[in-house]
């Protein structure tokens, strides 16, 4: 079982001053046995004498420690030596057995990686919903790390997502979101049990980043308002959407069946998406029949337009002209949505 952060790092201190204990030994033995052999025995010979002592081989002396003093050091050396290199191999060996020397190289790859993510999304709790958000991302092809305290639900995660980067952590200390590159976030969603824990995470999430979209999960009403004016852009409540989805299984059987066959096309992928449209892009002052919504390529079906008023357009005309600052709501593949949307982005 892998130790935490803070005691691996303690455990790669222990292994750096027990191997910094037995050097100083042998450079002290060197020294040493250079002075003891005098001129007629160079540092080649006392280098000799300095291993075959710290090794304890008991092989033939090159310089010679008949002398009162050259036994007292001889002894000391032993002794010095030997507690030294015992200490040091038990370190080192608790190093990799305890630490998991394979998951502390991971770890730091692993900070590489999100160090060099921009424009990511951040999933706090690693349980069934946040799983569910986690699947959701990599399906769309967004990048996206998440922050877990339960090892069994990393090693879960790992084993399902290991492209995911997952760190083990509390989601409401500013120094793992930090880690987990808050400032250069996205997107942060909250996933976890505790509404407490999602309100402290809000707050965090958004001093560290004031553009970052946070949306938190909700037990209670209460606790929605709260979160809401904490910065959350938005709330979600799972009893809430557990009765609609009730609702709707009820009265509207086919609609329920066509979303959830969309969803789980492993085949075609489809998704509705919003593909915003900035000013100077190549989408800007087009009208939707320049678009080419629907070649071979493409394949997408404009549901609506919303418009930089916060008007929304629905099934909008092929002559309607797309202006910078709305946003287009559609279905497609998600290979065809991110051709879209940086078109929406890039200059013309």
């Amino acid at each position: 079982m892998s130790v935490s952060e803070h005691e691996f790092q303690g455990l790669q201190r222990r292994v750096i001053t027990a191997a910094l204990a037995l050097v100083s030994v042998f450079v002290v033995a060197v020294v040493g046995y250079r002075i003891i052999g005098g001129d007629k025995h160079g540092w080649l010979d006392a280098l000799y004498m300095s291993v075959i002592m710290l090794t304890t081989t008991g092989l033939k002396e090159v310089v010679p420690t008949d002398s009162v003093g050259a036994q007292f050091f001889t002894m000391a050396i032993l002794l010095f030596g030997a507690t030294a290199a015992v200490y040091t191999l038990s370190m080192i060996t608790a190093f990799i057995v305890e630490g998991d020397l394979t998951q502390g190289f991971r770890r730091r790859r692993m900070q590489k990686r999100i160090d060099a993510m921009t424009g990511h999304f951040i999933v706090c709790g690693a349980g069934q919903t946040g799983s569910t958000v986690l699947r959701e991302l990599v399906r769309t092809q967004r990048e996206c790390v998440t922050i877990e305290q339960n090892h069994a639900h990393i090693a879960a995660l790992e084993t399902e997502l290991p492209s995911i980067p997952a760190l083990h952590g509390d989601c409401s200390d500013d120094e793992t979101l930090i880690r987990a590159g808050i400032q250069r976030a996205a997107g942060l969603v909250v996933c976890t049990d505790d509404d407490k824990n999602a309100l402290v995470t809000t707050v965090l999430a958004r001093q560290l980043n004031p553009n970052v979209r946070v949306i938190a999960r909700v037990s209670t009403d209460k606790a929605s308002a709260r979160l809401k004016q904490a910065g959350a852009d938005g709330v979600v409540s799972p009893a809430q959407i557990g009765g609609m989805r009730l609702v709707s299984e009820l009265i509207r059987p086919t609609v329920v069946t066509f979303l959830d066959t969309m969803l789980r096309d492993t085949n075609r992928n489809l998704r509705i998406e919003e593909v915003p449209v900035s000013d100077g892009s190549a989408l800007a002052d087009q009208p939707i029949a320049a678009l080419h919504l629907h070649d071979a390529g493409a394949s997408m079906l404009l549901l609506a337009m919303r418009t930089a008023t916060g008007e929304y357009l629905f099934n909008p005309a092929d002559n309607t002209i797309v202006r910078a600052g709305c946003q287009l709501i559609l279905m497609g593949d998600p290979a065809g949505v991110a051709t879209l949307r940086e078109k929406a982005t890039l200059a013309s």
